[in-house]
Order: structure tokens, then sequence, then C-alpha cells
């Protein structure tokens, strides 16, 4: 079972975040959709940026530590 972003056994995985981002995203492409519903959604978004955001700066430094020189090395593809 992938672990969850932090603590709550209730909280989204990081694919789960963005795949939820990803819905977002079409639905305020719609050209139909009212004002009230576009905030709504585009505050859940900001939310899942932020909470997304602490996820990966936890990866970050968990492979920086890992690295042991404390500087996040470039991974080339």
């Amino acid at each position: 079972m992938p672990k969850k972003s932090d603590n709550s056994p209730d909280a989204p995985t990081l694919k789960e975040q963005m795949e939820a981002l990803a819905t977002i995203v079409e639905k305020l492409e719609d050209p139909d959709i009212d004002l009230e519903e576009s905030l709504a959604l585009y505050e859940r978004g900001m939310a899942l940026v932020a909470t997304a955001g602490k996820v990966l700066e936890a990866a970050e430094q968990r492979v920086a530590m890992v690295t042991g020189d404390g500087e996040v090395q470039a991974i080339e593809p």
C-alpha cells in the first residue's frame, strides 16, 4: 500500500492529490462553469498544491540526507 502524504490514515497520497488537481483543472477549463463553483475549485486546487508541495519538500530533504552532503542533486534522465 502506498504511503500516505501525512500521518492521517485518510490523507490522500501524492498521486491521488495530483489526480485531483488534474480533475480540477479539467473542470476549470469548462467555459460553462459558474463563478462560485470555479472559485471553490480554485481554492481546493490551491490547498492541494500547498499539501503536495509539503510532501515534495519532505521528499527532497530525505534525498539530501541520503546523499550525505545536504545538497540535492539533479536527477538526469
